[in-house]
């Protein structure tokens, strides 16, 4: 996982498979994550662009339900306040 701020915007530049899965179930497993997590409890806005996301260059290959498991993931992380910039105003 990449991370850089923005003035007080926390942008994820870069957010593989097994940490979107770790931020989508609250359970942080290195620094990044919980710094994500630290910031979105104290009410930063943190930002995602969706080019960002590894799942989404296996759209192609990857079987059907893994896949949705990984879109179940992006959604819970938009529940928590990730904001996922690149998704035409969704």
């Amino acid at each position: 996982m990449r991370l850089e701020w923005r003035g007080s915007t926390l942008v994820i530049t870069w957010l593989p498979v097994d940490c979107m899965g770790r931020l989508a179930a609250l359970a942080p497993g290195s620094p990044g994550e919980t710094e994500v997590l630290a910031a979105l409890l104290a009410g930063a806005r943190v930002c995602l662009d969706r080019r960002a996301m590894e799942y989404r260059r296996y759209r192609r290959t990857a079987p059907a339900g893994i896949y949705r498991r990984c879109l179940s993931l992006e959604r819970r992380l938009r529940e928590m306040g990730v904001c996922v910039i690149g998704t035409s105003g969704r």
